[in-house]
């Protein structure tokens, strides 16, 4: 199943609920459904390539949510400055066929992948994010721990939320990603451990351009750990995101 996909089906499911305004995904108080274009720097083996992505970022009042980045999640927590649940998340599937890059390499199954989250409000402004998945395709785990700062701004119409943060995963979820077997065509042999997959820095912005309509942006540097960046189907270490969108604001 594909994001587009499963955002589809979570959302025909949802219509019904009510709305309310937490503190989303992105570090705002905006709920919006619309459109973007994003790329990014390759960095094992894609192809760089600017694409159409939705923009969705919605909560309902029964403590669902959800969001295009493939994510879905509810809400169990009453108690204020405490945020945790399970989760759903989509996964991108890969194929050794897909680049010459990925020869050797494993297959990725493109299944969704189910965790739970942990976040802690350090203020209204500043809270610490966590979370665990457990990867169906790879059958292991992999996690984030971060830190997210919403920016108070002169100007009402911006908004500015900065993320940093920090991505690991076990032996069998970076084998599936990053091992490489010469016997089946790959460079050399390669088998990576368990270990810090990934650092990254990110930064949203999002500008009101009425009470309805809002441009939506933002960049994130990542920078992939010793045991990942060292994999043959890897072609740079550091890479850059971004997107920039027009949405419909609830």
């Amino acid at each position: 199943m594909n994001k587009l996909s499963l955002l589809s089906v979570l959302l025909l499911a949802c219509v019904t609920a009510q709305a309310t305004e937490p503190m989303m995904p992105d570090g705002s108080k905006d709920m919006y459904v619309g459109m973007a274009l994003a790329t990014r720097t390759a960095a094992a083996g894609e192809e760089r390539r600017v694409e159409a992505r939705p923009l969705l970022q919605v909560q309902w009042s029964n403590g669902v949510f959800l969001s295009a980045s493939g994510v879905v999640g509810l809400h169990l927590s009453d108690t204020p400055g405490l945020e945790y649940g399970p989760l759903l998340a989509a996964s991108n599937s890969r194929q050794p066929t897909d680049s010459w890059r990925l020869r050797g390499s494993r297959p990725v199954d493109g299944k969704a992948d189910g965790g739970v989250f942990f976040n802690y409000y350090l203020s209204e402004q500043t809270r610490v994010l966590s979370s665990v998945f457990y990867d169906t395709s790879a059958h292991g785990l992999r996690g984030y721990a971060g830190l997210q700062k919403a920016l108070t701004l002169p100007d009402p119409h911006h908004s500015l939320a900065l993320t940093a943060g920090a991505y690991w995963a076990t032996a069998p979820v970076m084998r599936e990603l990053y091992s490489v077997s010469a016997a089946a065509g790959g460079a050399r042999d390669y088998r990576p451990e368990a270990g810090l997959s990934a650092v990254s820095v990110g930064l949203d912005w999002n500008w009101a351009l009425s009470r309805q309509w809002l441009l939506h942006s933002g960049v994130s540097g990542t920078r992939l750990g010793k045991a990942a960046a060292d994999s043959p189907v890897v072609e740079r270490r550091s890479f850059i995101s971004w997107s920039t969108g027009l949405a419909y604001r609830f």
